[in-house]
């Protein structure tokens, strides 16, 4: 035997074994039977191949970082405590549509739903942040700023130039972002801002020890809170293809969230455990602004999506709201790729009568989620679900409208990865005027947009076919 040849039969011995030993791993972490088998029969068959998509996507549960109420930081217990205890204060009558949502919500996340609150719909990128640098202008104690992507364009400086100007004047201002999200962030952004007195970090989810090629996990939340009293969260980051000024994307079909009240002080809890994570400690809070407004009746509750759970909010309470819902549920996401559950849930929907429609952009963005969409026409064509592909630019709103007075609004798509790979964080309404005002502006997205060809897939060429199946073996991974 050459020297070379020796040295490929040792590295083929030592690539099955590390196949085998991370074989073993898959299978003790994976969420699902299929998940299990893919990755070990991958590990052990071709390692050369599967070894390093393993060490980048394989982990689906995410460590090192610290829930409230666990025992783990004393800090995080006892803001959880105090915003659960002032939550209590303002506890909502909860009743319909709502009911078995709001519950399972507050017994995972121990927030109540609270009343009392004003909340507004904001359309679009013009809406949006016209609302978020009015109330940043106004700021008189602390600005929290959070966004899975933030560009350093024109939006972006715009944005730090307001933070700049809230921290001149005494504000306590902070800002975390993705590093996945915004890869092309320039250290100079930062620098700048922190120079002038804003404290910027950003969410890691790779530093653990032998987790460094990891790059599965992201904290896709967008949320804005001023003094504690009002919060901006949707669908929006921070970049000017978000105001429609992309060429490739063109006009930019987006909701954001205005929320003013006691529910503020929920949200809250989101950016605690995230800027403990990423940074290592635990802000100082407000919570005597976050009170009810005059003559404002819009019941809230968060609800958020952590890989670090065993439980999350987000799957529970879309869940519960399927089930409960009676005549409509409208959706409306950049991606659908269901679990199996979700998928389940809204068919059985339609076959219960329920008009169940979901909005989804007739441009792609992302090549995998996109034709894994199609593998799940058959299913939800048979149930009834109807599906329209809107027209002008991209659509990346995140809506879910139930029947007459339920709304969910914020950063969750109608897929995996949103559900359990992804930090998540929405809003749930029950306010039968935001309900209309939702209606109307889906009602508007619908004119706007096509009916879908549910037979697309079975019509499709068998490279067209496999394509979309490779597509959706990958769904976990998207």
């Amino acid at each position: 035997m050459t020297t070379v040849a020796w040295w490929m039969w040792l590295l083929s011995i030592l690539l099955e074994v590390v196949g085998i030993a991370l074989a073993v791993r898959a299978i003790l972490i994976a969420r699902t039977p299929q998940s299990a088998i893919g990755w070990s029969v991958g590990l052990v068959l071709v390692p050369i191949i599967t070894i390093p998509l393993f060490l980048v996507f394989g982990e689906s549960r995410f460590s090192g970082y610290s829930r409230a109420g666990l025992g783990i930081i004393p800090a995080l217990d006892t803001a959880l405590v105090q915003i659960a205890q002032h939550l209590n204060g303002y506890r909502a009558a909860i009743t319909g549509l709502c009911i078995d949502g709001a519950r399972v919500a507050e017994n995972l996340s121990h927030l109540a739903a609270t009343r009392g609150n004003a909340v507004r719909l904001l359309v679009d990128g013009e809406a949006t942040f016209g609302a978020i640098f009015e109330a940043i202008k106004s700021a008189k104690e602390t600005v929290w700023v959070q966004f899975f992507i933030i560009r350093d364009d024109g939006l972006g400086k715009e944005l730090a130039r307001h933070l700049i100007e809230a921290s001149e004047r005494g504000v306590a201002c902070r800002v975390l972002y993705d590093p996945v999200g915004s890869k092309g962030l320039p250290a100079a952004w930062s620098a700048r801002l922190r120079s002038r007195g804003v404290q910027v970090c950003a969410f890691i989810t790779n530093r653990q020890f032998g987790r460094r090629f990891q790059i599965n996990f992201r904290n896709h939340r967008k949320l804005v809170l001023v003094d504690g009293r009002i919060a901006f969260l949707g669908g929006l980051n921070v970049g000017d293809e978000y105001m429609g000024l992309s060429k490739k994307f063109g006009p930019w079909r987006d909701t954001h969230l205005r929320v003013e009240g006691p529910a503020a002080a929920g949200f809250q809890m989101s950016f605690l455990e995230d800027w403990n994570y990423a940074c290592g400690e635990v802000p100082g809070f407000s919570l005597q602004n976050a009170s009810p407004v005059p003559s404002a009746n819009a019941l809230v509750f968060p609800v958020d999506c952590s890989p670090a759970d065993a439980w999350s909010v987000c799957p529970a309470v879309f869940l519960s709201v399927i089930q409960d819902a009676q005549h409509r549920l409208w959706f409306a996401s950049p991606y659908f790729v269901p679990s199996g559950p979700l998928l389940y849930a809204i068919c059985h929907a339609a076959l219960r009568g329920v008009d169940v429609r979901i909005l989804l952009p007739a441009m792609a963005d992302h090549t995998l989620p996109w034709l894994s969409a199609f593998t799940f026409y058959p299913k939800i064509r048979a149930a009834g679900v109807k599906v329209f592909r809107y027209q002008p630019g991209f659509m990346h709103q995140k809506i879910l409208l139930a029947d007459d007075d339920f709304s969910i609004v914020g950063s969750i798509n109608l897929d995996y990865r949103s559900f359990m790979l992804n930090f998540e964080l929405s809003a749930a309404v029950q306010c039968s005027v935001l309900a209309k005002e939702v209606e109307a502006m889906l009602r508007a997205d619908f004119e706007r947009s096509l009916p879908e060809d549910l037979w697309v897939f079975e019509k499709g060429s068998w490279l067209f076919r496999l394509k979309c199946r490779a597509a959706a073996l990958l769904s976990p991974e998207q």
